[in-house]
C-alpha cells in the first residue's frame, strides 16, 4: 500500500487556476480565524453601477455558508436594489471568485452554498490587508489642513481611510488634483508618513495611493557598504508595522547599513518610507541580531517579475550587534580577516615581537609593568569591550596582520599597534576592514564615531606615505590635518633648578576661556583638527561621559586639564591622563601633554616646573611628556626622544575622499 500525500485540491485550466470545493471551505474558515471577510460584489438592478461590500463568515461545517454584514456610511441602505454578481475570497497567495446558485441576502446576513470549484480572480493583483477590529489611526494633512481618521484596509497600492468630518472643517477642503501627506499612527510613534495621491470613496471614505518613490535614508555616497550575498541567506523577521502580522522574509543581500530583501508580488506590503522598529535578522533560531529600518525602496525584479526588491536602511542597531554584523559581511568577503575576535594576549606578543613591532627599546619601556599591561590587554581582547576593536589577518590559527583602534576621546577613535608579518598583503587588508568599519559605522549615533586619529613617527615610511600623502590630496585642514609633537619618554627629564613659580605665574584648573585662547592660537598656526579631535573646546570642556564608559568596562582613563598663567593671561595647557597600562604601547592615553599659547623659550622653566609637579604628584615621573607645538622644545634647546605627527580626519566630512585614497592605495 502507498504512502498517503496530502496536497492541495487545486487544478488549472488553461492559463486560469482553480480551486475545489474541499479546499475553498478550508479557506473560508482560515478568513475566520484571521478575523478578515469575504469580498461580496453587488451590481444595482436598475443603474448597472456596482458595490464591494465586506461579510464576515462565520465557521465552516459544510457547504452552507453564512457570512454577517460589515456595514459602514458608504454601504447602502437597502439591499432589495442590488443582485449578487461574485464572491471573492483573498487567500495568502491569490484570490477566488464564485457565484453560488443558492443564497439568500438579507439585512444584517447573507447565506450561500458553496459550489463544487472557484477560478482564480483577476479582481485584484495585489492582496489588500484588512484592518477590522484594529484603531489604526491617521492623519491626513493637505496645505496646512488636517483631517484624523483610521486605517480600514491597506496594500502598497491603496491605503483604504475612513476620515472624520467636523464642524470646523469640511471634506471640500480636500482637492484630489493634488497629493497630500499621510501619517500612520503605531502604538507610540508614526509609522509611515508619505506623500499620497486622494481618490474619494463617498462617506468620508478615501482610497490613498501611496507614492512608492525611492526614499533614500543617508545622503548618496560613491562609497557605500559593500553588499554581500550569504549562504544560506539569513531571514528578516519582524510584526508589520500597519496589519500586526508576522513576516518572515528571505534577505537578498546584506550591507552594515542596510539589506535587500524579497517579496511576493501579490502579498507585498512594504512601500518607501515604512519604519520597522523591532526587526530581526535571523541567522538561525539562536542567532538573532535586532535592529530598527526603515523601506527605502520598492522595485520589481527584472529576472522575476512576480517578485519585489525591497530596500532597507538600517537606522538603529547595538554597538556589539552592528560590529558582529560587519563581522559577518567581512568574513563572507574573506574568511581570513576577523573584527574584534577573542586572540590569546601571548599569541598577539609573539606576533609584536616577531614583526619588530615590539623593538628592544619600546619593550624596555613597558616591561616593569607586565601584570597590569596583560589585564589591559585581556580586557581588550577577550571581553569585547565597546571602548576597542581590533583587525586581524589570521591564517590557520596565525596572526599576519593586526591594526586596533581605541576610543580615547568622546567621538574620537585613535588607530593604532599597526603591524604585519611577511606580508603586504596582510597590512594592507587590515587597513582596509578597519577603513571600511569606520566608514560605515559613524554615520549610527550609538558608535559615537566622528573623528580618527594616529600617532606616527617620520621616520615610518608607510604611515608618512599612507597618512601623509592623503592630506596633500585632500588641502582641507578641517577634513584631515597634520600636527607635529615632541615625545619625551620620562617626565623626570624635566627636573630643573626651579623650586616654584614665579612672581606673577599660577598654575590652575583650565577655564573655558583658556581653551577659546588656544583655539584661537591653533588657528593661527595651523588651521586643522586638534582641538575638536582631542575635546579641547568650550563645547565638550568637562564632559566625564568617557571616564563612565571606561569604568562601565573594567578600565581607567581619567583627565584634568590645567593652565599656566602669568598675570592672568594664559600661556599653556598642561592636559593630564591617566589610564591603564597598555592601552597604547607608546604610552600616549598616560601621558602629560603641554599646548603651549604662548611657545616662548623664556617660560620654559615655568613649563618644566609644572610638568615636574603634576609627574611627582602623581607619583610616574616614568611618564612620556608631549610639547605641542614641537618647536617649542628645540628652541629651548631641549634634546627630544622623538616626534610624533598626530593625523586627524573628520570622517563626516572625509569619508568619501578617504575610501578613495584607501581604494586606490590598497
Amino acid at each position: 500500500m502507498g504512502k498517503s500525500v496530502a496536497v492541495a485540491e487545486e487544478k488549472t485550466v488553461g492559463h486560469i487556476r482553480s480551486i475545489r470545493q474541499k479546499q475553498l471551505l478550508n479557506q473560508i474558515n482560515a478568513l475566520h480565524y484571521q478575523g478578515s471577510p469575504l469580498i461580496i460584489c453587488m451590481q444595482h438592478k436598475n443603474y448597472d453601477y456596482c458595490v464591494y461590500l465586506k461579510a464576515n463568515p462565520e465557521p465552516v461545517v459544510d457547504e452552507s455558508i453564512t457570512a454577517t454584514w460589515i456595514k459602514d456610511e458608504s454601504a447602502p441602505a437597502s439591499l432589495s436594489s442590488f443582485t449578487l454578481i461574485r464572491i471573492i475570497l483573498n487567500t495568502s497567495q491569490t484570490s477566488y471568485e464564485f457565484l453560488p446558485e443558492i443564497y439568500r441576502i438579507g439585512d444584517q446576513t447573507i447565506s450561500f452554498t458553496v459550489p463544487k470549484t472557484a477560478q482564480e480572480s483577476g479582481f485584484r493583483k495585489q492582496i489588500r490587508f484588512t484592518c477590522v477590529g484594529k484603531e489604526i489611526p491617521v492623519t491626513l494633512t493637505q496645505n496646512a489642513i488636517v483631517f484624523t481618521g483610521k486605517l480600514l484596509d491597506y496594500s502598497v497600492n491603496g491605503i483604504l481611510v475612513n476620515l472624520d468630518a467636523g464642524e470646523d472643517r469640511s471634506f471640500n477642503w480636500l482637492n484630489n488634483n493634488y497629493p497630500a501627506r499621510l501619517t500612520i499612527q503605531g502604538e507610540n510613534d508614526p509609522v509611515y508618513t508619505g506623500q499620497v495621491t486622494i481618490s474619494p470613496r463617498g462617506h468620508g471614505q478615501y482610497l490613498l495611493t501611496p507614492n512608492l518613490e525611492a526614499k533614500p535614508r543617508y545622503a548618496p555616497r560613491k562609497y557605500r557598504s559593500r553588499r554581500q550575498k550569504l549562504v544560506p541567506s539569513p531571514d528578516l523577521i519582524f510584526n508589520h508595522p500597519i496589519t500586526g502580522k508576522k513576516v518572515r522574509l528571505k534577505i537578498f543581500d546584506l550591507g552594515s547599513l542596510g539589506f535587500s530583501i524579497n517579496e511576493n508580488a501579490t502579498r507585498a506590503s512594504l512601500i518607501p518610507g515604512l519604519l520597522i522598529k523591532n526587526a530581526q535578522i535571523s541567522f538561525t533560531s539562536n542567532l538573532l541580531i535586532p535592529c530598527m529600518a526603515q523601506v527605502v525602496y520598492c522595485n520589481f525584479d527584472e529576472e522575476d517579475p512576480g517578485t519585489v526588491r525591497v530596500g532597507c536602511a538600517i537606522l538603529d542597531i547595538s554597538i556589539q550587534n552592528h560590529l558582529q554584523l560587519i563581522d559577518f559581511i567581512q568574513q563572507a568577503q574573506n574568511s581570513n580577516t576577523y573584527i574584534s575576535n577573542q586572540i590569546d594576549p601571548e599569541d598577539l606578543f609573539d606576533f609584536f615581537f616577531e614583526t619588530g613591532f615590539l623593538y628592544p627599546k619600546k619593550y624596555a619601556e613597558i616591561a616593569n609593568n607586565h601584570e597590569e599591561m596583560m589585564h589591559s590587554f585581556m580586557t581588550l581582547y577577550e571581553k569585547g569591550v565597546e571602548i576597542s576593536r581590533h583587525f586581524v589577518y589570521q591564517y590557520q590559527g596565525q596572526i599576519f596582520g593586526h591594526f586596533s583602534s581605541l576610543r580615547v576621546y568622546r567621538q574620537t577613535w585613535m588607530n593604532q599597534h599597526h603591524a604585519a608579518l611577511r606580508s603586504q598583503r596582510a597590512g594592507l587588508q587590515v587597513v582596509r576592514s578597519i577603513s571600511e568599519y569606520m566608514n560605515d559605522s559613524y554615520q549610527l549615533n550609538p558608535t559615537n564615531i566622528k573623528y580618527i586619529i594616529g600617532y606616527y613617527r617620520a621616520a615610518n615610511k608607510f604611515p608618512q606615505h599612507y597618512f601623509g600623502t592623503y592630506v596633500q590630496e585632500t588641502m582641507n585642514p578641517k577634513i584631515s590635518s597634520l600636527d607635529c609633537l615632541s615625545y619625551v619618554s620620562e617626565a623626570r627629564r624635566f627636573i630643573g633648578t626651579q623650586t616654584g613659580l614665579a612672581d606673577n605665574w599660577i598654575l590652575e584648573p583650565a577655564a573655558i576661556s583658556d581653551l577659546t585662547e588656544f583655539h584661537g592660537y591653533y588657528q593661527s598656526i595651523s588651521g586643522g583638527l586638534l582641538p575638536e579631535v582631542l575635546d579641547m573646546t568650550a563645547e565638550e570642556f568637562g564632559n566625564q561621559t568617557l571616564t563612565e564608559t571606561y569604568q562601565a568596562c573594567g578600565l581607567t582613563r581619567k583627565r584634568e586639564l590645567h593652565v599656566l598663567r602669568c598675570q592672568g593671561n594664559p600661556k599653556a595647557l598642561i592636559d593630564v591622563q591617566s589610564s591603564d597600562i597598555g592601552l597604547n604601547l607608546s604610552e600616549i592615553t598616560n601621558a602629560i601633554t603641554v599646548y603651549l599659547i604662548d611657545p616662548s623659550p623664556d617660560y620654559f622653566d615655568m613649563v618644566s616646573f609644572a610638568v615636574h609637579e603634576f609627574a611627582s604628584q602623581r607619583n610616574k615621573m616614568s611618564d612620556p611628556v608631549m610639547v605641542f607645538p614641537n618647536s617649542f622644545l628645540t628652541n629651548c634647546n631641549f634634546h627630544v626622544d622623538k616626534e610624533y605627527t598626530l593625523w586627524c580626519l573628520d570622517i563626516s566630512l572625509g569619508s568619501e575622499s578617504y575610501m578613495d585614497w584607501m581604494n586606490r592605495y590598497c
